[in-house]
């Protein structure tokens, strides 16, 4: 029988390779496939930092095969990322009128520039720390940071090696220089640094200089989170992780092997550790790659759409009082979830806010309320998770200014992280009466990446919601369950049970000759009891339709396993970042929005939600914009049964790309509203 399983870091790489689909694509802006360079670059940089380590660090058979398929896939997209910036994107590049500069002879006009810029601002920040083998030293290099090691041959014909900073975490990666003629000329400060390391060492002859960088173990394990101070783990923990060991060491492909060795043995590196690279590392800088021409060679331009219903009135509690309200972001403006915390911070009937915050703004418009709101004399309790990976520093500033300003601050369940995005605002009526308002989404409390993640959020006032909300928000101060909630599914309580019990009513209904199908579209599935239960329904004939964004676990078309299982990818100009539960429940459709994966992480670690839409018109907007990513043909892929991506043969006559149409779909009921 055929594995139906594939291990998650090959299929968390073949979703990195749609990147570089779209990163080739001609047919995006060539400024969008800069940018989709970048999210390859900074996605493989995460991968480093906290996947492959326990590849590294078991030793059977089995994990070093694996680790020996993670790598060559590794180097095959490295090898393809190259030829597209290299033959594609800086062609494209030069056809524009702009040239940055690599290998290129400088012209005298900038030879002159670079070489102000280097003495007067460059070497401000650059530190030169000598090698010396046969001396006790330990030599250190910062995580993700750019280094060059430097071979020099002195007066004397001795060899020696220096490695030396490049400033990306100070500096602008890349900097334009002074137009001539019209055309436009940018340059790296590695370039920079390069052509002017004789300045550095005006006494030496300058025999190799290659580009080093060093990944480092980013995940921790706190032994015990139930005793001692758990924050002061986490903060140890996270210092503790910029001195994590070794998983990727990066070298240019160029380096001799006298090079090799000294870093080898200098940074103390295992020969597995040592990566072939380019001379030039950190690609996710190109996010800020310069525009000279702005906005030519850009995509075109989506503006935020209003929400009718939310426009003209004063009050937006008004407004959910008389019906739900669902937005989808980043179609619609995220204003509206600004103007909810913004009104309820200055609005004297407003007695407690309530929230879970895992991943805020560095500068969050929604914590500024929050505080603004309990100087205001509300009652203000906010949840933040400080175990949220690469956030923790965030989230722990933000909760010491909130707590500052008198917030009631809830932080980190022992052995739980808190993923849900729910909020809860408690108002008085005229006549005295307490009013919830509550606020769900399938994405972050983060204005920021609001404008680039496609996500829902979801008003109600109604009680079937805001009494469930209690619950949960119960359940997080106190950390004791008392009854379950009856419409909202939480992980934690009863999540991963009810979508067992929802699919296994699919199930049934398909023997009976009812009609069955099922619907997820999340951001990863490899929740084992998840993938057995949808083989299940597979066997029984039960129609399985899965968008998969990142890791799937599952292999779909395997006959007599899941041969009822489809799965696509969409990757396109937005993040795909909502979640979609859809159960066709004998023609009485259930459909959950959710906060929550179908991984094991988010249904049996963490505190989760997704919530039912029972407005007719918001099931109907949900199965348009699933109707819309399935009858895509220029952005989705098939998910074949070897785990690998096939992009459907386009037609060019008629040409479906979800993201644009829902886009003008909701510009369309506007105009027709």
């Amino acid at each position: 029988m055929q594995n139906y399983l594939i291990p998650s870091e090959i299929s968390w790489l073949s979703f990195n390779n749609c990147i570089l689909d779209e990163a080739e694509d001609l047919n995006n802006a060539v400024y969008d496939r800069i940018k989709f360079l970048a999210i390859h670059s900074s996605n493989l940089d995460e991968f480093f930092r906290v996947k492959i380590n326990k590849l590294l660090k078991k030793k059977t058979k089995k994990s070093s095969d694996l680790l020996e398929n993670v790598l060559n896939e590794v180097n095959l997209q490295q090898n393809r990322f190259g030829k597209i910036w290299s033959y594609s994107i800086l062609t494209e590049l030069a056809l524009n009128d702009i040239i940055y500069y690599e290998y290129q002879e400088l012209l005298p006009e900038h030879l002159n520039e670079i070489e102000y810029y280097f003495k007067s601002i460059i070497l401000s920040y650059i530190q030169v720390v000598y090698i010396t083998l046969n001396q006790p030293k330990t030599y250190f290099l910062n995580n993700r940071s750019l280094y060059f090691l430097v071979k020099l041959k002195d007066s004397k014909g001795n060899y020696n090696f220096v490695y030396l900073n490049i400033p990306s975490d100070k500096l602008d990666r890349f900097k334009q220089l002074q137009s001539i003629e019209n055309i436009h000329y940018i340059i790296s400060i590695d370039t920079i640094i390069r052509k002017c390391l004789s300045l550095i060492f005006p006494s030496d002859k300058i025999i190799s200089c290659n580009a080093i960088k060093l990944n480092r173990d980013e995940n921790y394990l706190i032994e015990d989170e139930n005793t001692g101070d758990l924050i002061a783990k986490i903060e140890a923990k996270v210092e503790e992780r910029k001195r994590g060991s070794a998983t990727r060491f990066l070298y240019d492909s160029n380096m001799d092997a006298d090079s090799f060795s000294i870093c080898k043995k200098a940074f103390k590196l295992y020969k597995s550790e040592m990566i072939k690279g380019g001379s030039h590392h950190n690609f996710f800088d190109l996010f800020r790659f310069p525009n000279p021409v702005t906005p030519k060679l850009q995509g075109a331009y989506y503006p935020n759409l209003p929400h009718l219903p939310f426009e003209n009135n004063k009050s937006i509690f008004d407004v959910i009082n008389k019906k739900n309200q669902l937005l989808h972001f980043p179609y619609q403006s995220y204003y509206y979830v600004l103007q909810f915390f913004n009104q309820a911070a200055i609005n004297k009937n407003v007695t407690e806010i309530k929230i879970t915050l895992y991943r805020i703004s560095s500068q969050s418009l929604i914590a500024n309320a929050l505080i603004s709101a309990a100087k205001n004399g509300k009652k203000v309790t906010v949840f933040v998770e400080v175990k949220a990976r690469f956030d923790e520093h965030n989230n722990l500033y933000w909760s010491k200014e909130m707590k500052k300003a008198g917030i009631k601050i809830i932080q980190s369940l022992p052995n739980l992280k808190v993923h849900a995005k729910a909020a809860m605002i408690t108002m008085k009526d005229k006549y005295g009466n307490k009013k919830n308002y509550g606020y769900l989404s399938t994405g972050n409390f983060n204005e920021s990446t609001a404008n680039i993640y496609s996500d829902f959020g979801f008003f109600t006032a109604e009680t079937a919601y805001t009494n469930d909300l209690k619950k949960i928000f119960s359940f997080l101060k106190t950390k004791k369950k008392t009854t379950e909630p009856k419409h909202i599914l939480a992980a934690g309580f009863n999540m991963k049970e009810k979508i067992l019990e929802l699919i296994d009513t699919e199930i049934k209904n398909k023997k009976a000759g009812k009609p069955a199908s099922v619907f997820l579209k999340v951001n990863g599935l490899d929740e084992k009891d998840i993938i057995d239960k949808l083989i299940e329904a597979s066997r029984a004939d039960v129609e399985v339709t899965l968008i998969v964004r990142g890791i799937c676990t599952l292999l779909p078309g395997i006959k007599k396993i899941s041969q009822n299982i489809k799965i696509y990818r969409i990757v396109d100009m937005f993040l795909e970042h909502s979640r979609i539960y859809k159960f066709a429940n004998n023609g009485q459709e259930k459909i959950y929005l959710s906060s929550a994966d179908m991984l094991s992480r988010n249904l049996n670690r963490r505190i989760e939600v997704a919530f039912p839409l029972y407005d007719e018109r918001h099931i109907e907007e949900i199965n348009k914009i699933i109707q819309l990513q399935l009858e895509d043909n220029t952005k989705r892929r098939i998910v074949n049964i070897q785990g690998s991506n096939e992009l459907e043969n386009k037609d060019n006559e008629n040409p479906r790309r979800a993201q644009t149409e829902t886009y003008n779909w909701i510009a369309d009921a506007n105009r027709i509203s």
